[in-house]
């Protein structure tokens, strides 16, 4: 968690002045605005969206019948629709494409015949053992009000480019819909085959097949495979088809607005020559694509002041890199050009996805991504989408989306929808979380809707990168980036950033690359929590997406995570980890402040020393997030140094106490015994005293990472190498993890090959080296949470030579509290134990006598963490359970370890002169300079000659 500094507050006195402007969160109010929340999700394949007005819903048809509606773009219900074929209404898919109901169309002003054409015959043609319910695909439905019919073009797929697009109409958007005839053909590439289709409705009588369709196996480069068709009206008023799938490119045909079918009246030139051919009499104009390069699931839609064209690249699959593009043009019909200007059509065949790729034209709106927001599992091959500018004033991009589960194989699949805008230089940029219901339109993005305090912050940024390792399922993940009040970006990213006046277009620079694109509030997926986001596209086509929690939400989120340290009377005997409830969320602070600082400090810090009565304390919580807070004050009674002593003997049976406090970084009870600080590699960092943590007694031990035979650790030596130890040991300390390294040792006792350590995850591993082993709570089985990141934590661990199925054996306590487990694997002569009382542990005991040092981040089989350590004690016997929780108490508060020896007594101070060192009770020096009494000290309690006196 990070204090956000605003720059725009530049007056001496800019702390009162925000939180003069601030705006309180009370508690309720935090329980209000954060909420889980679900969606009815469905799975259609190809979803073409449209809307139904009567309703006010909005329908998705899909491949092999899919179909589903939602009256809130959010919540999804599954749907039907049904086939008419002669008098039944409710045919099956044998019967549906069978005899079209269109037996003339006009051409030249006369009625002329149109061929009754068997669109499922035609499809069977291409393999031996059709299926035709498996090949009803991306059917795409408008309401056409000349014809004032619901008109579905569905295409009829077959192997080989045996492929049609096929018009069907209801008077009902969900059917019974009945096959009034074909729109466009493909695969008559060779014999009499077209004779069956309209070609020479188009071209005229053919004595045989033109010799520019008579290319056998080469059609797919050269002619369009009929799928996937795609209709609009243009802002005239006319009908326009587009269709087709990798192949030969993407085809668009005029359509005649009284029937829906093709227009046969409008002829196309012969333009181009072999595969690079643009135009033709029978398929019309391509737009996209060619040359087999991919791209499928075209879909046009006028937004603003231009057509945009989407094409899906890539294979819908996990690992397939399957990603939106995006083109645009001012007219219809093209043509389509990205923002560099690079055309839709291809001029040759190219890699134009994944790592291999060496064409990226096209916008790309989004790809693979994980990790954002409160996201789960990543989300990957997003497309064959559709988009409707709505009637809401909102634009809706639909598309269905796979999962970046580790599982290729699988075919889950299921529907999103993003909000989309268009930037001031007129692309569509995405929304980075999907549709949650915001009322925010393109209107609103024009005038400004964020204050210039809630923008600056630290964001999430995904940056949509083309080349990708789909292979491997790679995902974009995001990093930081720092927005500041003064215009300037850093984190990964470093550049600037700017907001027009009075609008909500963002300006981007990084380097130089510029992206332009929109901020405005929307609310985050899974939760009711709002984001202040932002979406920007470059002219190269790359979009980013950023987010951070709006204020007032994030300090919503704080308090609603937030564990509290404490509550009101609460009697207080030991420290209070009061910055424990910290959540580490971006741009919110958490300050404590409190009435009597020298008994419990603004970090928790409790300190008893002198205490001859309970003492009444306040500690005030503030969490702030730019002009947002919460507030709360607690009343708490700091124990009396009586009151606070723990009952049960905390003290006995201990041998070493290592608080690294003292330069010789001595055991406070042995002198003689220091820790030595080690690496095993010139490339790693010697181990470091940190000094004044707010939580520590004095200075603590900091270890660096390093890997396998390159640990960074601290030596002690083991007091209780050569003992007897009747019953066993206890070792104790204090840890403070910098991340979740789950396998590095913190703890470890080796003796030649034999090894006792722990990790990061609890993970409590033995191995005599001949054979006999045991692994409790191992990685690979559980992540325990024991020891959070950023949090001091006292570990205490009991190692007894007896066990039961519950008690004895090894038992690891975490601020007094024992974590039990039943995850248990070991072996011991060959034969595998897996339950607690099964092993002998007179084989750890026995070890720990023989092992000769103790080490803090080495002895494992992997290296050292990036920890903190304090307070490392160690007992040559077994604490039970209230001792544990005595000692817990004890040490977790300003304790003299020094007293622990015996020798020190407690004499009350005078005013006599300073001869000799004097130190605090955390064993620093005190810089006395050259006073003559002890005057010059603060009260307190020090030490001098081995003896506390008192400064009253």
């Amino acid at each position: 968690m990070k204090r956000l500094l605003l720059t725009l507050l530049l007056a001496a006195g800019c702390t009162a002045i925000m939180r003069a402007q601030q705006t309180e969160v009370t508690t309720q109010e935090a329980k209000n605005l954060y909420k889980n929340t679900t969606k009815r999700r469905v799975s259609v394949h190809d979803p073409s969206v449209v809307y139904e007005p009567s309703t006010k819903c909005y329908y998705i048809f899909g491949s092999h019948r899919g179909c589903a509606y939602t009256t809130d773009m959010q919540n999804w219900t599954g749907a039907s629709f049904t086939w008419k074929a002669g008098t039944n209404t409710n045919a099956g898919n044998d019967a549906a494409f069978v005899t079209p109901v269109v037996k003339t169309v006009k051409k030249g002003g006369a009625e002329v015949a149109l061929p009754a054409f068997n669109a499922m015959a035609w499809s069977a043609k291409g393999s031996s053992d059709y299926n035709i319910n498996g090949n009803m695909w991306a059917p795409d439905v408008v309401w056409n009000p000349t014809m004032k019919k619901w008109c579905m073009y569905l295409s009829i797929n077959g192997d080989n480019w045996y492929s049609s697009i096929i018009l069907l109409t209801s008077d009902k958007i969900t059917g019974p819909y009945e096959y009034q005839g074909p729109v466009v053909i493909s695969g008559f590439y060779s014999g009499t085959s077209y004779k069956d289709t309209d070609l020479e409705l188009v071209l005229g009588t053919q004595s045989s097949l033109p010799s520019r369709y008579n290319v056998g196996s080469n059609w797919g480069r050269r002619w369009p495979n009929n799928i996937d068709p795609a209709v609009f009206f243009d802002e005239e008023g006319q009908l326009w088809l587009v269709y087709g799938s990798w192949s030969g490119g993407i085809w668009m045909l005029e359509l005649d607005e009284t029937t829906g079918l093709r227009d046969y009246d409008v002829t196309y030139p012969v333009t181009g020559s072999g595969d690079g051919v643009t135009s033709d009499p029978y398929f019309g104009t391509k737009v996209a694509g060619g040359y087999y390069v991919s791209g499928e699931g075209p879909y046009i839609e006028h937004i603003g002041q231009y057509y945009y064209l989407f094409v899906s690249y890539g294979f819908y699959s996990p690992d397939g890199g399957y990603e939106m593009r995006v083109f645009r043009s001012d007219k219809p019909n093209g043509p389509y050009k990205d923002a560099a200007g690079r055309p839709a059509v291809y001029s040759s065949y190219v890699m134009n996805y994944g790592t291999g790729s060496s064409d990226m034209r096209g916008e790309k709106i989004m790809g693979a991504y994980g990790e954002w927001g409160f996201m789960g599992t990543g989300e990957c091959a997003q497309g064959h989408n559709s988009i409707i500018a709505a009637e809401d004033g909102r634009t809706y991009l639909v598309y269905h989306t796979k999962f970046n589960d580790g599982q290729p194989e699988r075919g889950y699949h299921a529907v999103r929808t993003h909000q989309v805008f268009v930037n001031k230089q007129g692309w569509l940029v995405a929304a980075p979380f999907e549709y949650n219901g915001e009322m925010v339109t393109d209107a609103d993005i024009a005038k400004a809707s964020l204050t210039a305090q809630t923008i600056p912050g630290d964001y999430q940024l995904l940056v949509h990168k083309y080349r990708m390792d789909y292979a491997k399922m790679e995902e974009v993940k995001p990093v930081k980036v720092t927005l500041a009040a003064d215009g300037t970006v850093s984190g990964a990213y470093t550049g600037t950033w700017t907001v027009e006046e009075g609008t909500g277009y963002l300006t981007l620079k990084f380097g130089s690359t510029t992206y332009n694109g929109v901020i405005y509030e929307e609310q985050m997926d899974e939760k009711s929590v709002h984001a202040v986001s932002f979406s920007a596209m470059a002219t190269s086509g790359v979009n980013v997406w950023g987010y951070k929690m709006h204020p007032k939400y994030a300090v919503a989120w704080q308090l609603n995570n937030q564990t509290l340290p404490l509550s009101s009377n609460m009697d207080v005997k030991k420290n209070l980890d009061l910055y424990g409830m910290d959540q580490g969320v971006d741009n919110v602070s958490l300050t404590w402040t409190t009435s009597a600082p020298d008994v419990i400090s603004e970090y928790g810090r409790y300190n008893p020393t002198g205490l001859t009565e309970d003492t009444p304390v306040t500690l005030t919580a503030r969490v702030e997030s730019n002009d947002y807070y919460w507030a709360q004050e607690f009343q708490v009674k700091a124990a009396s140094e009586a009151n606070a002593e723990a009952t049960a003997d905390w003290k006995s049976g201990l041998l070493a106490h290592y608080g690294f406090d003292d330069a010789a970084m001595a055991n406070t009870l042995n002198a003689d015994e220091k820790a030595q600080l080690k690496r095993n590699a010139t490339t790693v960092a010697l181990p470091a005293i940190d000094e004044g943590d707010p939580l520590r007694n004095g200075n603590v031990m900091h270890i660096s990472f390093g890997a396998n035979g390159k640990e960074s650790f601290v030596s002690m030596p083991n007091p209780l190498y050569g003992k007897t130890l009747d019953t066993g040991a206890t070792i104790s300390f204090w840890v403070k993890r910098t991340d979740n390294n789950l396998w590095d040792a913190l703890l470890g006792l080796t003796n030649g090959d034999a090894r006792l350590y722990m990790t990061g995850n609890g993970y409590v591993g033995f191995n005599n080296g001949t054979g006999s082993w045991l692994d409790i709570n191992h990685p690979s089985t559980v992540e325990t949470g024991y020891f959070p990141v950023g949090r001091w934590q006292l570990v205490t661990i009991t190692i007894q030579r007896t066990a039961t199925s519950t008690t004895g054996g090894v038992s690891i306590y975490v601020n007094g509290s024992r974590k039990t487990s039943d995850r248990f694997n070991g072996e011991m002569d060959g034969v595998a134990k897996t339950t607690k009382a099964a092993f002998d542990y007179n084989l750890i005991v026995d070890h720990l006598t023989a092992s000769p040092e103790l080490y803090l981040g080495n002895g494992s089989f992997w290296g050292s963490p990036d920890a903190r350590f304090d307070d490392v004690m160690v007992y040559d016997r077994v604490l039970s359970l209230s001792e544990v929780l005595a000692l817990n108490q004890m040490i977790n508060r300003a304790t003299d370890y020094s007293a622990l020896t015996g020798g020190i007594e407690l004499v009350m101070g005078d005013n006599n002169k300073v001869n000799h060192q004097v130190y605090d009770l955390s064993g620093r020096k005190v810089d006395v300079g050259n006073a003559t009494s002890r005057s010059s000290l603060k009260k307190g309690l020090y030490i001098k000659d081995g003896k506390k006196f008192l400064v009253k």
